[in-house]
C-alpha cells in the first residue's frame, strides 16, 4: 500500500508542492492584531472656584461624513476570486523582501495583478450571498488519469472571529483572530469508471489589506480525499491530502462588467 501523501496546490511554474510520497506533477502554468488596549480614566471633583467647564464642540455634518468615509467598508465575502499559493517564490519575495520585518501587502497585490492578467492562478472559488460556493483546482486530480476532481463544494458563513494559527497565516505578524469567512469543503463522491473518490475539509479566508477599492485576502484550505477500492488496488494508497495557505484577489471583469471565473454550478 502506497504511503499517504500531502501536497500544496499550485499551478504556476515556480510553485512548490508539499508531498509525502514521490510523484512528479507538472505545473499547470509557471498565515496580528494585538490585544485591545483598555483605557481607564479617573474623574476628579473640580474646586469651587474653578471656571465653568465649556461644552465640547459638536462635530459638523461635514466632519462626521469625513470620519465615516475614512472608515473601510466591512469585507464582503461574495463573488468570484482568484487564489495564489503563498509558497510561490515570486510572491514571497514581494511579500517579505530581504531584511524586511513586516509584510508588504501592496507589493503582493500588484504582483498578483500581473499574473492574473495572463491569466494565471493556483485555484479559483466562487461564493454566493448565502455562503455557498465552489472551489476548482487543476492540481487536485485523479492519481491515474490526472483529471481534475470535481465538484468541490464550499458551505460556510462570514464570522466575527476566524482564527489563523502559525501554520495557516502567511507571516507571524498576521497570526490571530478577526472577521472572515469560514466553511467546509466537500468533494462529492465520484464513481466514474469505478474509481470512487470523496473528500472533506475546511476553508477560511480574511481580508488583510484594502486601499481605494483594492483588496487582498489571505486564506487556508485543508482537503482530505479518500480513494475508492479501484484506486487502492492500483497502489494509489488510501487517499491524498491537500493543504495550502493562499492570497486571493477579486476576479477580473469582462467587457460587460461580469466577473470572470468559475460558476457555482458545473
Amino acid at each position: 500500500m502506497a504511503p499517504k501523501r500531502k501536497r500544496d496546490a499550485n499551478t504556476t511554474t515556480a510553485a512548490t508542492a508539499k508531498k509525502t510520497r514521490t510523484r512528479s506533477t507538472a505545473s499547470k502554468s509557471a498565515k496580528a492584531t494585538g490585544p485591545a488596549t483598555e483605557v481607564s480614566s479617573t474623574e476628579g471633583t473640580a474646586p469651587a472656584d474653578a471656571p465653568a467647564a465649556t461644552s465640547e464642540k459638536t462635530p459638523s455634518a461635514v466632519e462626521t461624513a469625513r470620519v465615516v468615509a475614512a472608515k473601510p467598508a466591512a469585507p464582503r465575502f461574495e463573488g468570484k476570486f482568484d487564489l495564489y499559493s503563498t509558497r510561490l517564490p515570486f510572491l514571497m519575495s514581494e511579500y517579505l523582501p530581504a531584511g524586511a520585518s513586516k509584510p508588504d501587502f501592496t507589493a503582493v497585490y500588484n504582483k498578483i495583478l500581473f499574473f492574473q492578467a495572463k491569466p494565471d492562478f493556483t485555484l479559483r472559488i466562487v461564493l454566493d450571498a448565502s455562503g455557498e460556493g465552489r472551489l476548482a483546482c487543476s492540481e487536485i486530480v485523479n492519481p491515474i488519469s490526472d483529471e481534475e476532481l470535481e465538484p468541490i463544494m464550499i458551505s460556510g458563513a462570514t464570522k466575527r472571529n476566524v482564527r489563523f494559527n502559525a501554520e495557516e497565516a502567511a507571516h507571524t505578524s498576521t497570526v490571530g483572530s478577526g472577521e472572515g469567512f469560514k466553511g467546509k469543503l466537500v468533494l462529492e463522491e465520484m464513481d466514474g469508471c469505478g474509481i470512487g473518490c470523496s473528500g472533506k475539509g475546511t476553508f477560511k479566508m480574511r481580508r488583510v489589506w484594502e486601499s481605494e477599492a483594492k483588496e487582498l485576502f489571505e486564506g487556508w484550505l485543508d482537503l482530505r480525499i479518500t480513494y475508492g477500492p479501484t484506486l487502492r488496488r492500483k497502489g494509489c494508497g488510501n487517499g491524498d491530502t491537500t493543504m495550502s495557505s493562499f492570497w486571493a484577489v477579486r476576479a477580473l471583469k469582462d467587457a460587460n462588467g461580469e466577473e470572470i471565473g468559475i460558476d457555482k454550478d458545473i
